[in-house]
């Protein structure tokens, strides 16, 4: 069932609810393009919540809306009972420790001049976070989070598989500590061995930090070896919801049934 512009919350206080959000870019000629249509959706804490759909569906449009990264032409987006979309510049500045994204494209998401440590530790020297042996310290943790060897922090991207710099884009991600990651296709650029590898990181951060989960993708085989439950999303607009496993052994909908027939299994973590 399509989800609705005001939904109601699944939880009793989620820490994400998107309501009715709208996203209109506006075309030559003057032409409108509706990207994305009235979408409301919750989150609880410690979930993970799939968003899946063809090229042009509007997800990651609502990715980047959630961030506030675009504005929303209408709608509301709630974190943790307030409604950011009303927040002014610095307000989200210093909401943003707590949200975070994960990119499609781990080769243009790291500056090729800057060593892997520099890149992990430029969102705590931004925030003023730390200095020194406790940055050095920081930057040393997180490579241990993502499971790559400390001696990483003197490589600079060139010198890394694509799989290596997926996790430093992970272990920058989650410098500040957020609650909230938003993965906007983080395996898609990647082969099926190496999305296995990365989804099983995932997964062990999520238990390990308690983590919250938004995660937009093309392919519901890796939608079901992570999320909880999934929207499917086509032409901005939500045409079936549920959890994973009803979704994948009932869909609905025809389109729905179109992509699960057109992707390869991945084993569930």
């Amino acid at each position: 069932m399509p989800t609705s512009p005001d939904v109601t919350p699944l939880h009793p206080s989620p820490l994400l609810h998107a309501i009715g959000l709208v996203k209109v870019f506006h075309a030559s000629g003057g032409r409108e393009v509706r990207a994305v249509d009235g979408v409301g959706f919750s989150i609880g804490t410690g979930e993970v919540l799939g968003i899946v759909g063809e090229s042009g569906s509007g997800k990651s449009t609502i990715a980047r809306m959630v961030l506030r990264l675009i504005e929303p032409s209408a709608g509301r987006i709630m974190f943790a009972g307030q409604d950011i979309t009303a927040l002014g510049d610095e307000a989200m500045r210093r909401l943003r420790g707590d949200m975070q994204i994960v990119f499609q494209n781990p080769h243009s998401a790291l500056n090729g001049r800057r060593t892997i440590g520099e890149a992990i530790a430029e969102p705590l020297r931004v925030q003023t976070i730390a200095r020194g042996a406790a940055l050095h310290a920081r930057v040393d943790r997180l490579l241990d989070l993502v499971s790559l060897p400390r001696a990483f922090r003197h490589r600079y991207p060139h010198e890394l598989s694509g799989g290596q710099k997926q996790r430093v884009c992970i272990a920058r991600a989650l410098a500040l500590e957020p609650r909230f990651l938003v993965l906007d296709e983080p395996t898609s650029a990647l082969d099926v061995s190496v999305q296995a590898q990365i989804l099983d990181v995932l997964g062990e951060l999520r238990r390990e930090l308690s983590l919250t989960y938004l995660f937009i993708s093309h392919n519901l085989a890796v939608v079901r070896t992570l999320c909880d439950r999934v929207l499917v999303m086509s032409q901005g607009r939500v045409v079936e919801e549920g959890p994973v496993a009803a979704v994948f052994a009932n869909p609905s909908q025809a389109y729905t049934r179109t992509l699960l027939d057109s992707v390869p299994r991945l084993p569930r973590i």
